[in-house]
């Protein structure tokens, strides 16, 4: 999740090598039996990496030497995380794929959470929902997916009255736009079905 409380968008190449680094990681976790303990510094380190914009830009620029990214990552991270996640952050800085560390953070996450019969879900409201009406919505998502869902709230005001819930890359838009959308489908289902009977009497009659 981004710091202005919406999803974090990944290229295509990001998500691809997220998913690939994210299966690599929790691995690694379940060998050592600290999976939670690596997600959680895992997402620490990529907040830290996203709040320092500075930090960021060095870590993926090509005039920087590995050798010189090594060295500043070990300065900042060492003796902060285990020492599983420390190895891991130098092998991306070794693949120069520091710039997937969000996108593995995410992956590993969401990865995680569907081995555990768990399902990440995120409701986008025009305003603040209370924790009642958030968990009525898990409560119905988790009925039709047959999982738990865990639900994360955000507020986009452009979500003009209405609710937006996304899963992974699949998008369920209650939103008034999608409301007048089906209002508009019905409409012409009714005028369709309209025309035919008035077809059938006039073949009848003839």
């Amino acid at each position: 999740m981004s710091k202005n409380g919406k999803p974090d968008l990944f290229t295509t190449e990001q998500q691809q090598l997220g998913s690939v680094y994210a299966k690599a990681l929790l691995g690694v976790g379940e060998k050592s039996g600290n999976t939670d303990q690596l997600l959680d510094e895992l997402s620490a380190v990529a907040e830290a990496v996203s709040n320092q914009p500075s930090l960021n830009s060095t870590l993926q620029s090509p005039q920087v030497g590995a050798e010189e990214k090594l060295k500043l990552v070990g300065k900042i991270f060492e003796g902060k995380v285990s020492g599983p996640l420390m190895n891991f952050l130098k092998v991306l800085v070794g693949k120069d794929r520091f710039d997937c560390v969000a996108a593995i953070s995410a992956a590993a996450k969401k990865l995680n959470d569907e081995k555990g019969g768990e399902i990440q879900a995120t409701v986008t409201t025009a305003e603040q929902i209370d924790d009642s009406a958030r968990d009525e919505i898990a409560k119905q998502l988790s009925q039709k997916l047959g999982k738990k869902v865990k639900l994360d709230s955000i507020i986009d005001a452009s979500v003009v009255g209405g609710v937006v819930v996304r899963i992974g890359d699949t998008v369920y838009d209650n939103s008034v736009v999608g409301q007048l959308q089906q209002v508009r489908q019905r409409a012409m289902e009714k005028a369709t079905e309209a025309i035919r009977e008035k077809l059938d009497r006039f073949a009848s009659q003839g």
